[in-house]
């Protein structure tokens, strides 16, 4: 009546699939980053910093005044301050309001070779 084909192994590879993106979506979770508070920076100390970045050309790590579900941080905004208008900067290719900035510091990455 009907030829019935067995699709043999094929038909394991998609629950082994299904399976194995489950353990890397669960590893993935628990090894994520978490991001804490900064210290709370005043508006005079970001500005310092900031003034200081712009004229000696160097880079920032800006946190931002936002959490996530968990209350956790996003991960900094890091780069050069390209400009700025009235209501706020431009640092590497994102726009960060003035009244978002929770704290600024200068960034200086780690070397790969440094790393012990």
């Amino acid at each position: 009546m009907f030829d019935y084909e067995d699709r043999g192994i094929i038909k394991w590879q998609g629950m082994y699939l299904s399976d194995h993106t489950e353990k890397i979506a669960s590893k993935t979770k628990e090894t994520a980053q978490v991001n804490v508070a900064k210290t709370q920076m005043t508006t005079e100390a970001i500005s310092e910093v900031l003034n200081t970045a712009i004229i000696k050309q160097e880079s920032v790590a800006i946190q931002i005044e936002e959490r996530d579900s968990e209350g956790y941080y996003p991960n900094d905004i890091v780069g050069l301050v390209l400009g700025h208008d009235e209501l706020g900067i431009y640092v590497g290719s994102s726009k960060v309001n003035y009244d978002e900035i929770r704290h600024v510091e200068f960034y200086h990455p780690v070397k790969w070779s440094l790393i012990e």
